[in-house]
């Protein structure tokens, strides 16, 4: 012994149980004043109104009559956003691993799941083609409504040319640089209207129209394609290439021959060929869907055809065209409000 008082040590469970007693009654008497302030200023709400919930057993406010915790819905966030936890689905695929879906001139609806539902084998689409412009153009609702259901949605915009429209073809629309800036602006217009994300793709729609000769130009797709490049929206292009010689692949070849980046940066949707053209109601869907096959223009860089519309609806009570997507395809609207 040195001549000091030998001091008993507390036990450290003592120690930490006595912090925690401390710490208790500090929160409860903060809380308690807290309470007491908010209730003294809201004398006049009626008793109905304070909407009040038991605390969660084992939580302080359990264990301290008169506190309770916030209503706060499950469903939500603390910030009160929709919870996103649960919310991915396994993806809608054909046997090739193929994105399965559909493109209609109507909107995606209730109305019209049901519809896909039911012509298609009870499928679910993963994704929906909808045309951006014009008497069928996609609403900001309605996109609002395909995230609501995890339907991702690529952007066609309609081409002026037209067969059989008004009683006759109508051509000469897909021709000059002119022509196709002022398409493409109009098309960056709506997209803007909309507050498309970056990178969205717009498929520029070129009907194979039989009597509309030499159209489109190279010249015209190779303005689509430069006046959307320095933007924040992508090009594509929707054609027929079921023939190496219609107006479609042989004016995208060339564009390619003059314009290499063309090449490198332009995505294709191909209408051709349609084995599941007019399929009737109950006989096609996901499950049996075709390998992925569609006819491409001859010079078209590998995996640059990422979309296929592999059927046509015939039937006035099947309001879609049925559709195949590569699972990498970029540029579609996402569920989550972005690209995939």
């Amino acid at each position: 012994m040195t001549g000091r008082h030998r001091v008993a040590r507390r036990p450290r469970t003592a120690v930490w149980c006595g912090a925690v007693a401390a710490t208790v009654v500090a929160v409860v008497l903060a809380v308690t004043a807290a309470v007491h302030r908010s209730t003294s200023g809201d004398e006049s709400m009626a008793a109905d109104q304070r909407t009040t919930h038991p605390a969660p057993a084992g939580s302080l406010a359990s264990a301290v009559p008169g506190i309770t915790t916030a209503s706060v819905d499950p469903r939500t966030t603390s910030a009160g956003e929709p919870s996103t936890a649960g919310s991915r689905r396994k993806a809608v695929v054909t046997p090739q691993g193929m994105w399965w879906g559909v493109d209609s001139t109507e909107p995606i609806s209730r109305a019209t799941l049901r519809n896909v539902a039911s012509w298609y084998r009870g499928a679910r689409p993963q994704f929906w083609g909808r045309y951006l412009l014009g008497d069928y153009g996609v609403t900001a609702a309605e996109l609002a409504f395909a995230r609501s259901r995890h339907v991702s949605v690529y952007l066609i915009v309609a081409d002026r040319n037209c067969s059989g429209c008004a009683g006759g073809d109508v051509c000469g629309n897909d021709r000059t640089t002119a022509q196709a800036r002022s398409d493409a602006e109009k098309a960056l217009h709506r997209a803007k209207a909309l507050d498309l994300p970056t990178g969205v793709v717009l498929f520029k729609d070129i009907e194979e129209v039989s009597s509309c000769r030499g159209e489109p130009t190279a010249e015209y797709l190779l303005a689509w394609h430069r006046t959307l490049r320095e933007t924040h929206v992508r090009t594509g292009f929707y054609g027929n290439a079921y023939k190496p010689y219609y107006e479609f692949p042989v004016a995208y070849c060339a564009a390619v021959d003059a314009d290499r980046r063309f090449a490198r940066e332009v995505v294709l949707d191909m209408n051709q060929p349609e084995p599941r053209l007019g399929a009737p109601q109950g006989t096609t869907g996901p499950r049996n869907a075709p390998r992925f096959a569609p006819r491409s223009p001859p010079c078209a860089p590998k995996a640059r055809t990422v979309l296929w519309q592999y059927g046509e609806s015939i039937d006035p009570a099947n309001v879609t065209d049925v559709d195949q997507a590569r699972a990498d395809t970029h540029g579609m609207l996402a569920p989550d409000g972005g690209v995939t």
